[in-house]
């Protein structure tokens, strides 16, 4: 408990001394504030956003498409990924296949998802999609992989169909490495969200974004920066105590062993 305290004091305090030092850059005229808005302003622009509902509406928007394209991408990476690992005549077949996929940045698909599926919101949802899919898989095929053949011969004593020992010994031991690709994922979804919404919409984050800039609101384009990095940091914060949770419970279940 206080090594946490400890952690939150000294990231708070880096925090703060790094706003302050961007608040005194601008402010002495080292940068130009029509070029790069003091946080006094970005804080600003952050209320008036909020005031007027900009803010709320442009974030529930963002943040239902990570969800939806999240939710999908992780499930398919973990089908393909318990597939792969537990059959070897598939990662045979199409392991090579996927790693060339893999390999095709999601930003490179924007516009045949817009010739695809137009401008709504099937199109941001599939890049997300794309985005999520392949460290999920990676990871979760790495696990399955990695299971000790212990677990494999206890469901084999208690009889378990394939159902009960994907459910009750597969998916638990390889929880960490499912986890981890989700974790890498959720961040990748913010990515390609922004590469969809900047390219083709009228409503998120990153037409917000999109739109100050042609306003040369600075002020409010650096406030929809930093609110998608909180979305991240508390996306990623959530992943990393659902790992600790899994790694507690592996250590746990290996000292019972």
């Amino acid at each position: 408990m206080k090594k946490s305290l400890l952690y939150l004091f000294y990231s708070a305090l880096t925090f703060l001394f790094a706003v302050s030092i961007w608040e005194f850059v601008v402010m002495a005229g080292f940068i130009n504030a029509n070029l790069f808005s003091a946080p006094s302003s970005v804080f600003s622009a952050f209320v008036e956003m909020f005031n007027s509902g900009e803010l709320l509406n442009n974030s529930i928007v963002s943040l239902y498409r990570v969800l939806i394209g999240f939710i999908l991408g992780g499930s398919v990476g973990i089908f393909l990924g318990i597939l792969t690992g537990k059959i070897q005549s598939i990662n045979f077949s199409f392991g090579q296949l996927m790693h060339f996929l893999r390999n095709i940045p999601p930003i490179a698909l924007v516009p045949l998802a817009i010739v695809w599926f137009g401008i709504g919101e099937s199109s941001k949802v599939f890049l997300i999609m794309w985005s999520v899919v392949f460290p999920v898989w990676i990871n979760t095929h790495a696990g399955i992989v990695e299971i000790q053949k212990e677990y494999l011969w206890l469901a084999k004593i208690f009889e378990l169909n394939n159902f009960q020992t994907l459910k009750e010994i597969i998916i638990p031991a390889a929880s960490t490495f499912i986890i981890t690709g989700l974790r890498i994922g959720i961040g990748l979804a913010f990515i390609a969200l922004i590469a969809a919404e900047l390219a083709a919409s009228n409503s998120g984050i990153g037409f917000l974004i999109s739109n100050s800039h042609l306003l040369f609101r600075i002020d409010k384009m650096l406030a929809g920066i930093l609110l998608l990095g909180v979305f991240g940091l508390l996306a990623d914060k959530i992943f990393v105590f659902l790992s600790n949770k899994t790694i507690a419970w592996s250590l746990y279940d290996r000292r019972q062993n």
